[in-house]
């Protein structure tokens, strides 16, 4: 009687199995072609009634806008039903811990789900909040693979290591959310169906609550891909060239992956935030504000242009704090000079308040645009004259590129002050550089490798010197140092009292050579700990203050 009802429980599984891949087949082919269809380009209707005038033309286009909304909301309707089909194949039959072997096989070997995941979540969250529904149900199917150790290969793909790749969209996705987040408590963050998600911070905590605990499943596979593949190569020794190029990566997924964060600014005393008095005289900050800053951040978090770094406070998001790395090329290079940020409650009708902390406490002017008390000069800041702030297309993102580029991005700084730019490529010039190399030098680097830099920036900051440590000992600073002593103490420059040279070059030499020996290679991986589940939800408690 056990044979036979072994036997009668294999036969049925065996038909289950049939039915259950069978309909992942006709799924998958179905999703596929909908998709296919949903980003095929439309053809344009032409101009057959003929010229009807301006209003004409707005209400066509209106017609036309409408017609589309409604095309797109039937798409998204069908692909919301097969994505939770599918979800729900996947997920059922994993409760037991149980998958069907020819159904996992299936889905695996599926070329579909990858590059259409990564089309659907390559959009912001904002726009994906707008089509709450489908995004959801996407959300659902992501649940699902991450539970099964097979079936996660499929997200990891084999552009894992890549900024195109879908865990580098869902680490800058998971910092995306937690700013729409808002005042959700903790205990609100659970599974919820798409008809119970009412508001644009319930979708972001339900996408959320799927993505952090997406990005925990793939951190720990990724770790277990590097520990095998590690024990398999002991036998033989890896090339230089490999490691470089892989230390190169590692690098430069932990510069995209930090370019922007949340920290404590506006209560942090290392340095006291320039405009923190300003900001405490607001007491909340309105909903429009609040939208704006969180799109625009949400925004940067997708990448920001290499150099910059951004900090957001963590309770007040018009307080902010920027590093920008001094560009080649230039008397600044390799420098990390720190700004503080303000957004006013009128912002973006107004343009963002600005001024630099790297002033050698108060002694040093790096440029004509930069004063010793803080104050920058750039016309999109108001602070100087030609084209403004545009309320409609400026943002902040524009002011960081303004100071890198004009600023900090010049090879002969004294081309910026007005009456000097005959000066250029004189000898003059060329000893004012020299002063500028040894501020570099001084306040620059040596200030912030003995000191630390400010809260947020410091693993940034020591990774950037560990990267540029032999370019810096072997080339830099030996020329810069010819080029300082060179210069002397000569009041030529257009800042005699404010680009002096106090104490010796040897000195700030010295003592910059020891600190660059004395760096420790920094610690590139991420912590595999179980807290960062709900990292991003005790972050955002505070957010919409």
């Amino acid at each position: 009687r056990e044979r036979e009802r072994e036997r009668a429980e294999r036969k049925r599984r065996g038909i289950f199995d049939d039915i259950i891949c069978s309909l992942t087949a006709l799924l998958l082919l179905q999703i596929g072609e909908d998709t296919r269809r949903q980003t095929a380009p439309t053809s344009s209707s032409g101009n057959a009634k003929g010229y009807s005038g301006s209003a004409g033309e707005e209400k066509a286009l209106g017609t036309l806008l409408e017609t589309k909304r409604r095309k797109e909301k039937a798409q998204d309707r069908v692909m919301m039903l097969l994505f939770q089909a599918l979800s729900n194949i996947i997920s059922r039959l994993t409760t037991k811990n149980r998958l069907v072997r020819s159904h996992k096989i299936l889905i695996s070997n599926s070329c579909i789900i990858n590059p259409y995941l990564t089309y659907y979540f390559r959009h912001s969250v904002a726009s994906m909040a707008e089509r709450r529904e489908l995004f959801v149900a996407l959300a659902h199917v992501i649940e699902a693979l991450c539970t099964d150790e097979d079936l996660i290969e499929i997200i990891l793909g084999k552009f894992s290591t890549r900024k195109t790749g879908l865990p580098a969209i869902f680490k800058t996705l998971e910092k995306q959310t937690a700013l729409m987040m808002g005042r959700m408590k903790e205990s609100e963050v659970v599974k919820k169906t798409s008809r119970e998600i009412a508001s644009d911070a319930q979708f972001a905590g339900e996408l959320n609550r799927v993505l952090s605990a997406g990005n925990l499943q793939i951190r720990r596979r990724l770790k277990k891909i590097a520990t095998s593949s590690k024990g398999d190569g002991d036998e033989e020794k890896s090339d230089e060239k490999d490691d470089e190029k892989k230390q190169k990566l590692a690098l430069e997924s932990f510069y995209n992956e930090n370019c922007v964060g949340m920290v404590e600014i506006y209560d942090d005393k290392s340095p006291e935030h320039v405009f923190k008095k300003e900001a405490k005289n607001v007491k909340g900050l309105s909903s429009k504000l609040m939208s704006r800053l969180t799109r625009e951040v949400g925004a940067m978090m997708n990448g920001l242009p290499p150099g910059i770094f951004l900090r957001v406070d963590s309770k007040r998001m018009d307080v902010m704090r920027a590093m920008i790395i001094g560009p080649q090329g230039s008397p600044y290079t390799n420098g990390v000079f720190f700004f503080d940020i303000y957004m006013p409650s009128t912002y973006p009708s107004v343009s963002p308040k600005c001024k630099i902390i790297t002033t050698g406490r108060g002694s040093f002017r790096f440029n004509a645009n930069l004063y010793t008390n803080g104050k920058v000069c750039l016309s999109i800041l108001g602070t100087w004259s030609g084209p403004g702030w545009e309320p409609r297309y400026s943002t902040l993102t524009q002011v960081l590129l303004s100071i890198q580029a004009m600023i900090l991005g010049v090879e002969e700084p004294i081309a910026n002050e007005p009456g000097w730019e005959y000066e250029v490529g004189s000898k003059r010039s060329k000893n004012y550089n020299g002063i500028l190399q040894w501020g570099t030098m001084k306040w620059a680097m040596l200030h912030y490798l003995q000191n630390g830099a400010p809260q947020g920036f410091d693993d940034i900051v020591k990774a950037h010197f560990w990267n540029k440590r032999d370019e810096l000992l072997k080339k830099q600073i030996p020329e810069w140092k010819a080029a300082a002593e060179s210069a002397g103490d000569s009041g030529k420059g257009p800042y005699y009292e404010e680009n002096k040279i106090s104490g010796t070059v040897n000195d700030t030499v010295k003592l910059l050579t020891e600190s660059l020996k004395k760096l420790k290679p920094p610690n590139l991986q991420e912590e595999d700990d179980g807290m960062c589940v709900c990292v991003c939800v005790c972050v955002c408690v505070h957010f919409a203050q």
